[in-house]
Protein backbone atom coordinates (compact mmCIF):
# COMPACT_ATOMS: atom_id res chain seq x y z
CA UNK A 1 0.00 0.00 0.00
CA UNK A 2 2.64 2.34 0.56
CA UNK A 3 4.88 1.30 -2.64
CA UNK A 4 1.69 2.41 -4.43
CA UNK A 5 0.89 6.06 -2.52
CA UNK A 6 4.89 6.74 -2.96
CA UNK A 7 4.69 6.02 -6.96
CA UNK A 8 1.30 7.97 -7.52
CA UNK A 9 3.38 10.95 -5.66
CA UNK A 10 6.11 10.40 -8.13
CA UNK A 11 3.70 10.34 -10.79
CA UNK A 12 2.14 13.10 -9.68
CA UNK A 13 5.60 15.26 -8.83
CA UNK A 14 6.71 14.76 -12.76
CA UNK A 15 3.81 15.84 -13.79
CA UNK A 16 3.60 19.25 -11.68
CA UNK A 17 7.19 19.69 -13.18
CA UNK A 18 6.47 19.54 -16.83
CA UNK A 19 3.27 21.30 -16.18
CA UNK A 20 5.15 24.08 -14.31
CA UNK A 21 7.86 24.16 -17.61
CA UNK A 22 5.12 24.68 -19.64
CA UNK A 23 3.25 27.66 -17.76
CA UNK A 24 6.65 29.44 -17.80
CA UNK A 25 8.43 29.03 -14.32
CA UNK A 26 11.79 29.39 -13.93
CA UNK A 27 14.08 25.69 -12.43
CA UNK A 28 14.27 26.53 -9.03
CA UNK A 29 10.07 26.96 -9.59
CA UNK A 30 9.86 23.79 -11.42
CA UNK A 31 11.72 21.72 -8.37
CA UNK A 32 9.52 23.32 -6.05
CA UNK A 33 6.46 22.11 -7.67
CA UNK A 34 8.42 19.01 -8.13
CA UNK A 35 8.78 19.07 -4.60
CA UNK A 36 5.00 19.85 -3.37
CA UNK A 37 3.77 17.21 -5.93
CA UNK A 38 5.86 14.44 -4.16
CA UNK A 39 4.39 15.96 -0.92
CA UNK A 40 0.48 16.65 -1.53
CA UNK A 41 0.06 14.57 -4.47
CA UNK A 42 -2.64 14.94 -6.70
CA UNK A 43 -3.39 18.03 -4.79
CA UNK A 44 -0.71 20.20 -6.29
CA UNK A 45 -1.65 19.06 -9.63
CA UNK A 46 -5.17 20.39 -9.10
CA UNK A 47 -3.52 23.65 -8.36
CA UNK A 48 -1.12 23.58 -11.69
CA UNK A 49 -4.05 22.49 -13.77
CA UNK A 50 -6.65 25.32 -12.86
CA UNK A 51 -3.64 27.57 -13.49
CA UNK A 52 -3.36 25.94 -16.84
CA UNK A 53 -7.11 25.97 -17.74
CA UNK A 54 -6.71 29.75 -16.44
CA UNK A 55 -3.74 30.14 -19.20
CA UNK A 56 -5.66 28.77 -22.18
CA UNK A 57 -8.34 31.25 -21.41
CA UNK A 58 -6.39 34.29 -21.00
CA UNK A 59 -4.90 33.46 -24.58
CA UNK A 60 -8.20 32.87 -25.92
CA UNK A 61 -7.72 28.74 -26.65
CA UNK A 62 -10.04 26.08 -26.58
CA UNK A 63 -10.18 23.75 -23.82
CA UNK A 64 -8.41 21.34 -26.00
CA UNK A 65 -5.72 23.38 -27.23
CA UNK A 66 -3.81 23.58 -23.35
CA UNK A 67 -0.19 23.27 -24.24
Amino acid sequence: MKESIGLINFACSVICAKWALDLGYSQIRQVIWWAGGMIFGPFTMLFLYIKLITKAKSDNKSSGDLL
